[in-house]
């Protein structure tokens, strides 16, 4: 984070001017930005409260699959969106739920996380819904769900503050994997100056056909 901000200023950037930032629940970010920019609202990136939940759910399937054989190698059937199921793991994961598995009881609070991410439009209709989310889950007998429903709480204004602003890190997580893409195909670089030359080459989205060689 030092070094960002260093960067940021030097090339004329006011750390007071900057409202809205996005991050994952890492405690280094949070304070960085606390530290640094003082004046922004923190958003903890939607991508990375469905991949808690997410986790927390194959938890439960760990646990449970170790008595029930039906739930090995299913991981994916519970953690995918319904639409991109394929029609045998539709199948299979609609014949599962009927089972009335732990299992498909979390995959439901998950599925309940998602719809307050694709249908709330406001923050206050989202920390209704949240709460109530998460006494379904306290209420539960889902360790880990439990356990994510206190990760949330315990960050809850800045999750919400995603209904208010509707700012995510999607450009940049997109960003970061054609820049790990860049370094894979180099296979190195002679030195970091290089590597960011490359960076601001492919990134930039330079208008190469401009470019017009002087005589």
């Amino acid at each position: 984070m030092g070094r960002f901000v260093e960067d940021f200023r030097a090339h004329g950037g006011r750390t007071e001017n900057v409202g809205v930032i996005t991050c994952d629940m890492s405690l280094g970010f949070r304070k960085g930005i606390l530290e640094n920019f003082p004046e922004a609202h923190t958003i903890i990136d939607k991508f990375h409260v469905v991949k808690h939940c997410n986790e927390a759910v194959d938890k439960v399937r760990k646990e449970e699959a170790k008595t029930n054989e039906l739930l090995r190698r299913t991981k994916y059937i519970w953690l995918k969106n319904e639409k991109n199921l394929t029609e045998n793991q539709r199948e299979k994961k609609t014949a599962l739920c009927r089972k009335h598995l732990r299992t498909a009881g979390a995959y439901c609070m998950r599925i309940a996380l998602q719809e307050i991410y694709e249908t709330c439009m406001d923050k206050e209709h989202a920390d209704e819904r949240l709460r109530r989310l998460c006494s379904w889950m306290m209420h539960s007998r889902l360790e880990p769900m439990k356990e994510f429903a206190r990760l949330v709480r315990r960050h809850s204004e800045e999750i919400l503050n995603y209904f208010k602003y509707k700012y995510t890190n999607a450009v940049l997580e997109g960003m970061n994997s054609v820049i790990q893409n860049l370094k894979c195909r180099a296979r190195g670089f002679r030195n970091m100056e290089y590597f960011k030359t490359m960076i601001y080459l492919v990134c930039g989205k330079l208008d190469l056909d401009v470019v017009v060689a002087q005589p």
